[in-house]
């Protein structure tokens, strides 16, 4: 599979998550972490200057959680591609989502060879949603 190159900006207030995500990261050479967060507001304070491909939201965060986060860039930049990433998989918290905008949703608890595919599905342009919440939600 050809890989597009990609910039990515993270946020999740769990930092030995957030960290070790960025550490399997750097063994895809098609994709460059340009910040990382405790929370959105944080977030959106780092990238407002260089934005990135694709933004990794944890939902829940201090100050600024992963629904007004994506809010506020869907509206200022529609063009940035929001991926949630949570443990949570309820229907109704990823329907929320899908109306609120946001392009794809991954489970914590997926490989991190399925976090590559979502990045490259978001970053050609397609949704991406975990096979757990495809076949919870019937996409």
């Amino acid at each position: 599979m050809d890989y597009q190159s990609l910039t990515l900006a993270i946020a999740d207030d769990h930092t030995l998550f957030r960290k070790g995500v960025m550490e399997i990261l750097k063994s895809y050479p098609e994709i460059t972490v340009i910040a990382d967060a405790n929370n959105g507001a944080e977030l959106i304070e780092k990238i407002e200057k260089s934005l990135p491909d694709v933004v990794m939201l944890d939902l829940e965060m201090p100050e600024m959680d992963g629904i007004a986060t994506s809010r506020y860039l869907l509206s200022k930049y529609p063009f940035v591609k929001i991926l949630i990433v949570s443990m949570y998989g309820e229907e109704s918290l990823v329907e929320k989502l899908l109306q609120e905008g946001v392009h794809g949703y991954l489970l914590k608890s997926s490989e991190p060879e399925e976090l590559r595919e979502a990045l490259q599905t978001l970053k050609s342009g397609n949704c991406y949603f975990s096979q757990t919440i495809q076949n919870r939600l019937h996409l």
